[in-house]
């Protein structure tokens, strides 16, 4: 019960928490939709399934949904098995887009299983941001990144499927320039024996 009354606490806080600060809508459907997937887990009692050390890699489209300064995007993680709490896991990432902005950070990933095949995993990490020609994102160049990824899992280990990630700084360190982004494409992970 007790990981139940903390993931559900934590959920609550980012939702109500992220419409006080008047986060972006993304931040906020993203959220939300991390509180339905998780809860969902929790109450549909989903099996755990062992996770492997794995890469994956993502290519997709840069600024997307704001459309202001839209470029090809490109990325690469590594997701740890280990668990850290309450089967949240590590992972760290980095990426960059063809007008050169790049963008590191490190977080934890909450996998969830629906079926044999189906995983989607919400996300939260932080990390620094270089424009490059790209959009600005802010000063100083801190975001979070908020994700989500919708896989099928292969019997393999291996997964394939589609990411949404949402990168802003959210005025944390009291920056005055705020406008956020999107990451939107296909997914390809190995698992690393």
């Amino acid at each position: 019960m007790w990981p139940f009354v903390t993931i559900y606490g934590a959920i609550a806080f980012l939702v109500v928490g992220s419409a006080s600060v008047h986060a972006d809508l993304e931040v906020q459907g993203i959220a939300l939709a991390t509180g339905i997937v998780v809860l969902a887990s929790i109450l549909a009692d989903v099996p755990k399934r062992e996770e492997l050390d794995s890469l994956a890699f993502d290519v997709g489209r840069f600024d997307p949904v704001k459309n202001v300064k839209q470029a090809t995007a490109f990325g690469i993680e590594y997701h740890a098995d280990r668990l850290v709490w309450w089967g949240l896991r590590p992972f760290v990432g980095a990426g960059f887009t063809s007008d050169r902005s790049a963008w590191g950070y490190g977080g934890i990933r909450y996998a969830t299983n629906w079926g044999e095949h189906i995983v989607v995993t919400p996300s939260f990490a932080i990390g620094g941001y270089g424009q490059g020609q790209g959009k600005d994102l802010g000063h100083p160049p801190v975001v979070g990144r908020f994700g989500i990824d919708f896989e099928y899992r292969f019997d393999n280990g291996t997964r394939i499927g589609a990411a949404y990630q949402h990168m802003s700084n959210g005025k944390v360190l009291h920056q005055t320039n705020n406008p956020g982004t999107e990451v939107i494409g296909a997914t390809f992970s190995l698992p690393i024996r």
